[in-house]
This record gives structure tokens, sequence and C-alpha cells, in this order.
């Protein structure tokens, strides 16, 4: 989906990190939210004001639009989950799902008038919540649609015949409005609006039957609302989320050095695959490949170990002294990540990072 790639690393960034020479392991980081919430936020009620006032004018526009009956309120059930599963990954706040449904606009899909502060407060006081987080408008749009294809192919018998194909293509969209009410401020302290799409493809021998290998919009549809619900949640709130890092398993004339510390990694004995790696660095002379993949080992080492000022120094030394290129780019990845620590301690100034 179109939204998600903000939450990753720049893509030169990840594609010079790959190779074939080198092995995978994760960690697991803090990732900043967008927005900075006040202090005295540390419980939030979640509610789905976005019921269609007017249920008719939503059964018309289902009508029009293909949607199957409910799918708009089973989609809204999915944001609001996608929101909450997203809100207890976060050390920032606690949430409370509700279980409102509240009217809103008439059709669903506009931002309504602002909830009164009476009825914001009353959910606080019910809840033990500092603030409510609200669907304001939920939309959906689906639309299919599927194109001839024809390829040329030489038969047995060497004359030329063209098979025809028909490729289909489904997008589903998810537009929501929230907005996140701080009863103590009586201020609106976010009005945003997510915006997300899903692209899916079938083929088949026949238009309808292409159209008819497409996956249930229903499903795709809730699908999408999840991912915008948890979108949203990684906005006003700092998430734990797990990234890939690469660690070189090989280097010439260190073979069996560099096999046995990839091992202790794998089994998390971090110490000793230090231990040769740092040996391997100061001892390999003339061999400056192997000594700058064992100072890029350790900068991994030294982040999965939450040190990320030695990862940043053995960074360096990879590229400045050795000229190991993925070194050069994991600079700029230990950077954007102290970058993003300085952030979450700015959102989160009484607790410990």
């Amino acid at each position: 989906m179109k939204n998600l790639i903000k939450f990753c690393l720049p893509l030169f960034l990840l594609a010079s990190l790959f190779s074939s020479c080198m092995k995978s392991t994760s960690l697991t980081v803090l990732q900043p939210a967008q927005m900075t919430l006040p202090e005295h936020i540390t419980t939030v009620a979640v509610v789905d004001r976005s019921k269609p006032s007017n249920g008719w004018l939503n059964v018309l526009e289902g009508l029009f639009t293909g949607e199957a009956i409910g799918q708009d309120k089973r989609s809204r059930e999915e944001a609001v989950r996608g929101l909450t599963d997203a809100l207890t990954r976060t050390p920032r706040f606690s949430v409370k799902n509700t279980g409102i449904e509240l009217p809103g606009s008439k059709a669903g899909n506009n931002l309504p008038a602002p909830l009164e502060w009476r009825e914001v407060e009353r959910i606080c006081a019910e809840y033990g919540a500092h603030a409510v987080v609200t669907i304001e408008s939920f939309d959906s749009d689906n639309s299919s649609s599927a194109r001839r294809v024809e390829t040329k192919r030489k038969g047995k018998d060497g004359k030329q015949y063209i098979d025809v194909r028909y490729q289909a293509q489904q997008r589903t969209g998810v537009r929501i409005g929230w907005r996140l009410y701080d009863p103590r401020t009586k201020i609106i302290v976010d009005e945003y609006t997510t915006d997300d799409y899903l692209e899916k493809t079938a083929s088949g021998s026949t238009e309808r039957n292409a159209i008819n290998n497409l996956p249930s919009q229903v499903s795709v549809t809730r699908s999408v609302a999840f991912s915008v619900g948890h979108e949203y949640g990684a906005r006003i709130a700092p998430l734990y989320v797990q990234v890939a890092r690469q660690y070189y398993h090989k280097a010439k004339g260190y073979k069996p050095e560099m096999k046995q510390a990839a091992a202790y990694l794998r089994s998390k004995e971090y110490e000793r695959a230090a231990a040769i790696w740092k040996k391997i660095e100061a001892t390999a002379g003339e061999n400056q490949k192997a000594a700058g993949r064992a100072a890029y080992n350790m900068a991994v080492i030294a982040e999965l170990n939450g040190n990320l000022d030695l990862a940043l120094d053995w960074a360096k030394k990879g590229w400045s002294s050795y000229g190991n290129k993925k070194a050069r780019n994991y600079i700029q990845v230990i950077e954007m990540r102290q970058n993003d620590v300085r952030k979450v301690e700015s959102q989160m100034p009484k607790k410990k990072v």
C-alpha cells in the first residue's frame, strides 16, 4: 500500500544491505510517532462515530458502487481493531476499546460537527481515559475492470497462433477521518484523514472469469481498513516494530572464524561473536576486505546491544579505514536511528526509552 513506504528505510539503503554473502538478523526498535501528544494523556478511549445517520443514503451508495450490505460497518470495526492493535504495541499510553458506535454525518463519509465536550468527558469518566480517539468518517470505494491480453506463439506446425487471456484489476480504497479530543484543555489535538488503497490482479480465460478470480472485495476492504487503523496508531504513538539487519558470514582467509561468529550471533551469544570479529579486524593486516566486513559486523552487534554510538563508530571505521560500502550506508541507518531515539525521548519524557 502506498502509505506503508513512509515507515520503511529508503529503498536504496535496503538494497545496499542485501547481498548473497550476507545473512539476516532482526531487532525490535521503538519507532517515533508522527506527532507528540500532551504528557497528561496516558490512556485513550476509542469510539466509532462514523455510522451514517441516514442509513438509506449509505444503502443507495452501496447499490451504485457494488458494495456488499454491511461492508462498511464490518470495515469500520476492522479500522478500530487496527488502531487498538497498534496502540497495544506502544509504551506511551494504554488504550480502551469502548465498543461505542455513534451516528455521524448523513452518509458517513464527511466529517460531522465535533462531539460536545460534555460527551467526551462522559466517555473519559466511564472508561478511565484522558482523551478520546474517534473515527469521524468512513468511506470505501471498490472498482474492478478487465482487459484483453493477446500473446503470439509459434505452433509445432510452424504456424503463428494468438492466445487470448483476460487480466483483471481490482482497486480497493478506504478513507477515514479521525479526531483526538483532549477534554482537559478542550482542544481537538488532531484532526486527520487517512486515505489508502490496495490493488489486486487476477487472470482468466474470459473477462467474467478473470473478474471472478479476484479476491472478495469485502475481505480486501476489511484488510485495508485494518491497515489504515494501524497507520493512524503510528501517527499518534511510538510503536515497537521489527527491523532487519544484514551481516557478513563469509570473508576470504577467515571462513571458519566467520562461520563460527555467525553461529554465535544466531544463538544470540553476541559477546562471543564480537570477540571473533574484533580479532579479525585487528589482525587482518593487508586483508582490507575481511577487516572491513568484520568492522561492519561489529557495528551490527553494537546496534543489537543497543549501543548506537559504538555502532556508529564501527560503521565509520568500516568505511573510512577499509572502504566497506555497506558500512558507509549503515552510517546513515544508525544516524537515522539516533534521530528516532531523540524523537521518542521527546515524546515520552517521563519514561525510559
